[in-house]
């Protein structure tokens, strides 16, 4: 009776070591290959690249609209805009963007970061001259940034008035003023 109760535990300690095993080898992530590899680096490549031109494309209107209200004089909104600029210079600086191998983030560090953070406090003062002389150097440092990028092709420049139309960039009281 003894025998037969040791070869039943057995038994069932093989049933059990069994069913472990095979749930081990349905659950076990296959091995990436070379291909799966690249396929999630070119992935993951494709949604840095997309997250960056996001952050690039906002940064380009927080720019233009931080010299259409400087030009209007309405230095809460500059200010404003100006610290846009600054939080997405860190957010292309902490995201760690490589594009084509090129180290954007580390770029954007060196030229950009220090250049919005002067935009920043320039606006913070008040001085329109200042202001302008800081937009100037930030305009030329995105213009560097992109022609160490690899995107000499894309050149920004002080804005005009038209292009925010549907925007007031004066201060509440220049309005009335106006009126």
């Amino acid at each position: 009776m003894q025998r037969a109760i040791i070869i039943a535990v057995l038994g069932l300690l093989v049933a059990l070591l069994s069913l472990i095993t095979a749930m081990f080898a349905a659950f076990t992530p296959a091995i990436p290959t070379a291909q799966i590899r690249e396929e999630e680096r070119q992935g993951r490549a494709s949604y840095d690249e997309a997250t960056l031109l996001n952050h690039m494309v906002n940064m380009q209107r927080y720019i233009e609209k931080a010299a259409l209200s400087a030009e209007a004089e309405n230095w809460e909104l500059t200010q404003f805009y100006a610290e846009k600029i600054d939080e997405r210079a860190t957010r292309v600086i902490d995201g760690g963007y490589i594009v084509d191998g090129i180290d954007v983030s580390a770029i954007a560090a060196e030229i950009a970061d220090p250049r919005a953070t002067a935009l920043a406090e320039a606006a913070a003062t008040r001085d329109r001259a200042r202001f302008d002389e800081a937009y100037d150097v930030m305009v030329d440092g995105c213009n560097a940034c992109h022609g160490r990028s690899g995107y000499p092709l894309i050149q920004i420049r002080r804005p005009d008035a038209a292009a925010y139309p549907s925007q007031v960039f004066e201060t509440p009281a220049s309005q009335r003023a106006r009126q």
